[in-house]
């Protein structure tokens, strides 16, 4: 363990500094004569926050290697000064600081950082004491002599906004107050409890010891040794403090929302949900000098960096790199040249590396990417949160809180009228805390935010955090941006058809946005209740949907969207009555999946409830759509005319084959199946989109139960390729802790079996999961985790 290799004096007199003229030696502690010398550099090492004290006390720089104090006022080696020297002598010195890194860092949930390897920095939370050892040169006397400890952080500290703090022993721990008290002395070794307060700033603290005598003579010069330690120490939030403004009250809890390294992001559609592995790795080094390092290069106010509110809001502009050149540049255009496929990810901490090694963005990302990393930076700066998909996602761009979509008399969309758009599905991220800037405390627990740019929000592009409470009462002139996130989850679709006569003819589509909220399900919650017919069988996954909406109270829930209305930019949305008759119900007949490889194959039924007949004109088509809900050119399109007689129901049914969609597949293998009719005789309009998505393969991994840290495992990867074509341009990406490694398996042959054999090496104990991820150029995506239980080697040691 290394310290710095010298010791700093500080040389002046206690008391009043107004006084007369103290001279030490030949040197005038007022004189601005001073002529310059070798050892001018020496004291431009000294740090920066001595600077307050040098205009009134003598500064004398003392290494190790020398054989006696060196001035660096002074410009010859005669004014040496007997009486200084006499009382330097005496001071006690620090030989050494101890963190106690192990103790300290499992009392404070922070052992897995790999910061904390080998004794290399302390991490702690903040609201919770930590111990230290000082060692002296002789054992350390109360009655004659007192400690000062100084924390400092950033480039110029300063004790008037907070950035540094000098603490004075005590006996006692002031609640909510920086403090130190000596806990035991054994021989020269002193063991100090710190404490921090619970709103303390997040970040690196620089750590200092000043001894000094308690002698109130004030004709001889006081004297104190500065010692310096070479290690900062990491001081993050704490979620186990109750006074911290992130505390949450359950412990198994925090397991997942803020210990756990991996889990799964989800994906798909509202008819088909699937958990995609996401190996978060926050403990991972660099991750968490990457954050901190983020948010002192954007200059991000020490005032803000105790407020999880104003790090979270900073976080959701800075994961992006619109408005800082942060982390991640989003793509949506299908071309990925110059960066990685988003869907090619298997983790954040590869994306994070990159950008603290280079500084500049990383490409390229999409929404669960986005959130992806949120998560990653959330958790590794102490704040719970998790990744949130939200299904059939409403993007509203005019704060009507509607999702407003125009036709032509044709039935076709109107596309420079169509600003709006629903996603089949957009990731977000919750993060747990308190909001005292709202006055109801009921508001406090999860909050939504969003990394993903999509709108600009005070001309940046961020969002949230937002209570989720607020979010489903509708509430949404709560800060920040619950307007955007509340049409997300709950508004209605608006379809405005163009009539002959030039009018436009609105039809109101209520509950057409947010099913099916989803997030990894933490180890303590019980599993869903799967039947027959659910979106998701994955036993890990949670619908959340009941947080965010009155799913079982429509009255309520119908409250929430006219509340919300209130602050709409079209208030008189819901005035507008509706118009027209409609006696003929149009039903979709959903098959459970449809797999990658297989026809789509989709259908109608039209039933006439009237007593007359009914003719019914319009389209069925099947084009590829991005998750975004951007779309492609038509595959196919079947023309619908039928006469339907009274009280009768007829079918209508689309199918394609293989070879018609596969040269038109997009990332995703997402399609949308758009079917428009009207009734001739009543002007009914019935238009509904629907999405699909193909099922992929199933990835298989059998990897032992048990390995050992330091020694390579083998995991054997299989699935079936179901396509009636060979895959190309095959990877693996193997992601787990403390690692990413990628192998080419080669070509794949159509409908063969695909077996791999994968090389892990674990880099620590515990039970670990890792995230393997097939990519080829016809069929990819494919996710699996293997979880392991890691036993330490008997040759390793953890030192720390």
């Amino acid at each position: 363990m290394s310290f710095t290799s010298r010791l700093e004096f500080r040389v002046g007199h206690y008391g009043s500094h107004s006084g007369s003229l103290k001279r030490t030696g030949r040197y005038c502690e007022r004189s601005n004569n001073r002529r310059k010398r070798p050892g001018n550099a020496r004291r431009k090492r000294i740090p920066n926050f001595f600077d307050e004290r040098l205009k009134t006390w003598r500064m004398l720089v003392y290494s190790d290697k020398d054989d006696k104090p060196v001035d660096p006022e002074c410009d010859d080696g005669d004014s040496s000064d007997d009486e200084v020297e006499e009382v330097v002598r005496k001071l006690i010195t620090v030989k050494a600081v101890r963190f106690n890194i192990q103790d300290n860092t499992r009392a404070h949930h922070t052992d897995e950082y790999d910061l904390t390897e080998n004794g290399e920095s302390l991490v702690v939370r903040r609201g919770q004491p930590f111990s230290i050892d000082i060692d002296f040169d002789r054992e350390f006397d109360e009655n004659k002599e007192d400690l000062t400890l100084i924390f400092a952080i950033g480039k110029l500290p300063s004790s008037t906004n907070g950035t540094k703090v000098e603490i004075i022993l005590s006996k006692e721990d002031l609640p909510g107050k920086w403090g130190a008290a000596i806990k035991e002395k054994k021989g020269n070794t002193v063991n100090l409890n710190i404490f921090t307060p619970p709103n303390c700033y997040v970040g690196k603290w620089s750590f200092q010891v000043r001894a000094f005598s308690k002698s109130t003579n004030r004709d001889k010069p006081g004297v104190c040794k500065v010692y310096s330690h070479s290690q900062l120490i990491y001081i993050l939030f704490n979620p186990w403090c109750k006074d911290d403004q992130v505390y949450h009250h359950d412990n198994q809890l925090l397991e997942e929302y803020v210990l756990n390294e991996s889990g799964k992001i989800y994906c798909g559609s509202k008819r088909s949900v699937r958990g995609r592995s996401w190996n978060f790795g926050q403990f991972d080094s660099p991750v968490l000098d990457c954050v901190l390092s983020l948010l002192d290069r954007k200059g991000i106010a020490f005032k803000d960096r105790g407020n999880p509110v104003k790090i979270v809001r900073n976080l959701s502009s800075l994961v992006n790199s619109i408005d800082n050149n942060g982390i991640l540049t989003g793509n949506w255009s299908g071309d990925y040249d110059g960066g990685t496929k988003p869907y090619q990810w298997a983790g954040s901490v590869a994306i994070l590396k990159e950008y603290y090694n280079t500084k500049e963005p990383v490409n390229f990302g999409q929404c669960w990417v986005f959130s992806g990393v949120m998560t990653t930076c959330c958790r590794a700066l102490g704040i719970p949160a998790r990744s949130v998909t939200n299904f059939a996602s409403a993007h509203d761009t005019d704060g009507s809180m509607t999702i407003d979509t125009v036709y032509d008399m044709d039935g076709e969309r109107v596309e420079e009228l169509c600003c709006d758009s629903v996603w089949n599905f957009h990731v977000w991220n919750d993060v747990w805390m308190s909001r005292p800037d709202i006055p109801d405390k009921e508001y406090g627990g999860w909050q939504a935010c969003d990394a993903t740019p999509q709108e600009a929000s005070g001309d940046i592009y961020r969002c949230g955090p937002c209570p989720v409470l607020a979010i489903k009462r509708g509430e949404v002139q709560l800060p920040y941006d619950g307007q955007f996130i509340f049409a997300e989850v709950n508004g209605d679709r608006v379809n405005w058809y163009q009539q002959k006569d030039g009018s436009m003819k609105k039809v109101i589509h209520e509950n057409e946005v947010g099913f099916f909220i989803s997030t990894n399900r933490p180890a303590c919650k019980p599993e869903e209740k799967l039947s027959f017919g659910s979106p998701c069988y994955d036993r890990d996954w949670q619908d959340i949907t009941s947080e965010y909406k009155y799913t079982e109270d429509p009255a309520a829930e119908r409250a929430a969207v006219l509340r919300a209305n209130l602050e709409s930019s079209r208030r008189d949305i819901y005035d507008e009555p509706e118009e027209g008759c409609e006696d003929v119900l149009f039903k979709t007949i959903q098959k459970e999946k449809i797999s990658y490889g297989e026809p789509i194959e989709w259908e109608y039924t039209i039933e006439n409830k009237s007593k007359e007949c009914r003719t019914v004109e319009g389209r069925i088509s099947l084009r590829s759509v991005y998750y975004t809900g951007v779309s492609c050119p038509a595959i196919s399109v079947v023309p619908v005319k039928e006469v339907v007689s009274p009280g009768k129901v007829i079918n209508l049914k689309l199918t394609v084959p293989f070879d018609e969609y596969f040269g038109s597949v997009k990332e995703g293998c997402q399609f949308s199946v758009h079917f428009i009719a009207t009734v001739m005789e009543t002007n009914q309009i019935q238009s509904e989109n629907e999405t699909i998505v193909l099922d992929k393969p199933e990835m298989t991994i059998k990897a032992p139960a048990v390995a050992t840290v330091g020694k390579k495992f083998q995991a054997d990867v299989s699935f079936t390729n179901p396509l009636p074509t060979s895959l190309t341009g095959t990877e693996l990406t193997v992601c787990g802790v403390g690692q990413e490694t990628k192998f080419k398996p080669g070509l794949v042959e159509k409908s063969q079996t695909f077996m791999y054999q994968v090389d892990i090496i674990p880099k620590k104990r515990g039970k670990r999961k890792y995230t393997i991820l097939f990519n080829s150029k016809e069929l990819g995506d494919l996710t699996g985790v293997c979880e392991v239980e890691v036993k330490a080697s008997k040759s390793s040691v953890k030192y720390k």
